[in-house]
C-alpha cells in the first residue's frame, strides 16, 4: 500500500474541495476575513493569528512487536498442544516431536564424557563435554516452546510428502502500524513525530501514535519507490488485530499561534518578500519575513502586526510608481532578507 496524501491545514480556516478539486472554497472563521472594497477596489484581508500544520497521510497495516515461525518434520510429530487463535505464555509447550534418537545420543554422549574424565586427558574431556552439550540441546529441541508470550496465528499442515509443518506465533504486547511513504516525502519524516491513526475496521475511533522508525533504504513497489515508516500504538488494544489496514496522518511541521495571511498576499520583490498593506486607504509596499508556509497560507514572522489589512492578491497592487519611487521605497528596508525557506522560487 503506497497511497499517500499530504495536507496543509490552517487553524481558523476551512478548506473545502468539491468534485475532485473543481471547486475550492476558503472560509475564514475570524471576523478579519477577506473583503472586497465597497467602491470596487481590490479585495483585502486582515492579518490574524492561527496554526499552520503540515501533515502527510500514509496507508499501511497493523503489525506485531515480533513474530516467530517454527518449522518441523512431519515424520517426527508427536503432538501439537495449541490451536490457532490461542494465547500462550512464554516457555509454554507448543509442539512435541519424537525424541528417541535424541535420548539415545545424549546417553551415549554422557557415557563418553564419563570415560574421558576417568582417563583424565584434558583435551579429550573438553571434546566430550562439547559433544554432551550438543546432544542435550538436541533433546531439548524436540519439545518446541514459546519464546515469548503471544498468540498462535497459523498452523500449516504439509500437503506433499517430505514437506514440513509450520507454526507461527506473534507477540501482541505492543502493536505498530507499518506504512509506506513515497520517497519524495521521506526526507520530511523523523523519529518522534506524532500522528493520528484510524484503523479501517474500527472507523469510529482514532489512536495517537508516534513514529519510532523510518526505513534506512527505499524499495520499489510497482511504479513507485517508497520508504517504510513505523509508528507505535499507545497500548495493545484487544480490538485491534494484526493485519488490519490503517491510515496514519503524520504531523510533518507546525507553527502554532502565529500571524497568518493567505499566500496570495505575498510576492517576491528585488530585496525579498513583500505584501501591500493599506495605511489610511493608501497602498504601501512592506517587506516581510516568512516562516512556515503551506499551499494556501504563510506565517509572517516580521513586517506585519495582527489586525493589519493587506491586499488579498498582491498582483493587483498599484504599479504606476516610477522606478525611482520603487527604489525609494526599498531604501526604507533594512538589509537584504533573501528568500525564506519553504516558499518556492518565483513567488506564490
Amino acid at each position: 500500500m503506497n497511497r499517500k496524501r499530504r495536507n496543509r491545514l490552517v487553524a481558523g480556516v476551512i478548506v473545502i474541495v468539491v468534485a475532485a478539486g473543481v471547486v475550492l472554497g476558503l472560509l475564514l472563521s475570524r471576523s478579519g476575513s477577506s473583503t472586497a472594497n465597497a467602491n470596487g477596489g481590490p479585495a483585502t484581508t486582515q492579518v490574524v493569528r492561527g496554526d499552520i500544520i503540515e501533515t502527510l497521510t500514509v496507508y499501511g497495516e497493523v503489525v506485531a512487536k515480533q513474530e516467530y515461525t517454527f518449522t518441523f518434520d512431519a515424520d517426527r510429530l508427536t503432538a501439537i498442544s495449541v490451536s490457532v487463535g490461542q494465547r500462550v505464555e512464554a516457555d509454554e509447550v507448543l509442539v512435541e516431536l519424537d525424541n528417541t534418537q535424541q535420548e539415545l545420543a545424549l546417553a551415549q554422549a554422557e557415557r563418553a564424557l564419563n570415560d574421558a574424565r576417568a582417563e583424565g586427558a584434558p583435551a579429550v574431556v573438553r571434546e566430550k563435554e562439547l559433544a554432551y552439550d550438543v546432544a542435550r540441546e538436541n533433546l531439548e529441541n524436540a519439545t518446541l516452546r514459546a519464546p515469548f508470550a503471544g498468540v498462535i496465528t497459523q498452523i500449516s499442515r504439509p500437503t506433499t510428502s517430505g514437506a514440513n509443518w509450520s507454526l507461527t506465533l506473534i507477540d501482541t504486547s505492543e502493536l505498530f502500524i507499518e506504512a509506506e511513504a513515497d520517497q519524495l516525502d521521506a526526507p520530511d519524516l523523523e523519529v518522534g513525530q506524532t500522528a493520528m491513526a484510524v484503523i479501517e475496521p474500527l472507523p469510529d475511533r482514532t489512536w495517537p501514535v508516534e513514529v519510532v522508525e523510518v526505513g534506512g533504504m527505499a524499495v520499489s513497489r510497482g511504479n513507485s519507490t517508497v520508504v517504510v515508516v513505523t509508528a507505535k500504538l499507545p497500548h495493545a488494544d484487544e480490538s485491534i488485530l494484526v493485519g488490519y489496514t490503517a491510515e496514519m496522518t503524520i504531523t510533518i511541521s507546525e507553527a502554532l499561534d502565529v500571524l497568518v495571511i493567505p499566500i496570495t498576499c505575498v510576492r517576491e520583490g528585488p530585496r525579498g518578500w513583500t505584501v501591500t498593506k493599506l495605511v489610511d486607504d493608501e497602498q504601501v509596499v512592506r517587506q516581510v519575513s516568512i516562516g512556515t508556509t503551506s499551499d494556501a497560507f504563510a506565517e509572517v514572522t516580521e513586517g506585519l502586526a495582527e489586525g493589519d489589512v493587506v491586499l488579498l492578491n498582491s498582483t493587483t497592487a498599484q504599479t504606476s510608481a516610477s522606478d525611482d519611487t520603487r527604489e525609494e521605497i526599498w531604501q526604507r528596508f533594512q538589509g537584504d532578507q533573501g528568500m525564506p525557506g519553504g516558499l518556492p522560487p518565483g513567488g506564490p
